[in-house]
């Protein structure tokens, strides 16, 4: 019964707060600080959107968009879970109806995230941003990097390990010749999913082992071009 009991709590999602908060600051375009009617301070991260980092192409005018909505305002907070790095992950709303998540989408200033999306409807949003050209769709394609894939590349280039590195370097080297490859493509470079076709890219994953392109690891790379 105490093992059942403890397996329960581990599965049920921890509801940090579910009420409305005084946003008093705004980190990146998916998360803010606000204080809760019981003045508690809480971290909130925006659910079901991804915003691009702040080292990253349109990082900081996706910070700014949300500053644009949501700075000084009281807004309710609808928790889904609270997140490994303790944020409370939420459905936010102004006191005026404004979805502030839908929001982010529809100006061009998040992706809908694919790993945690609930609502179908916020895929709509991202498909007319993205027809408009707004906010970030604006951008070059190359530079149209998901956030996921973005700190999928991170960890791998600041934390490589020595055999790892040299692995890599080893598997690289056997498709570097053009004539080695297959359709004209090759391994010299390791590419974002923007920069390449369905087939370069399924080149990349399985012959020249690039994690870049597969962020939820299903095996399909770059899957708006694969789909």
């Amino acid at each position: 019964m105490i093992r059942l009991l403890i397996l329960a709590f581990t599965l049920t999602p921890c509801l940090a707060f579910a009420g409305n908060c005084k946003v008093i600051d705004v980190s990146d375009g998916d998360t803010f600080v606000c204080f809760t009617d019981e003045n508690e301070q809480i971290k909130v991260r925006l659910a079901e959107i991804d915003a691009p980092e702040m080292g990253q192409p349109f990082g900081s005018n996706a910070k700014q968009s949300l500053h644009e909505v949501i700075s000084s305002e009281m807004v309710k907070l609808d928790v889904q879970y609270t997140d490994s790095y303790g944020r409370t992950v939420a459905r936010v709303t102004r006191m005026d109806g404004v979805d502030v998540n839908a929001q982010q989408l529809r100006i061009g200033a998040a992706w809908a995230y694919p790993k945690h999306l609930k609502d179908k409807s916020l895929l709509v949003l991202e498909a007319e941003a993205k027809n408009n050209q707004l906010g970030l769709w604006a951008l070059p394609t190359s530079d149209q990097i998901p956030p996921w894939e973005w700190r999928d590349a991170n960890r791998i280039n600041t934390q490589p390990t020595e055999p790892a590195q040299q692995k890599r370097q080893t598997s690289f080297s056997q498709f570097d010749s053009p004539a080695e490859s297959t359709g004209g493509f090759n391994c010299n470079t390791l590419k974002w999913c923007g920069r390449m076709s369905c087939a370069e890219a399924r080149y990349q994953l399985t012959q020249c082992g690039n994690p870049n392109i597969d962020g939820d690891g299903d095996g399909i790379p770059c899957e708006k071009q694969c789909r």
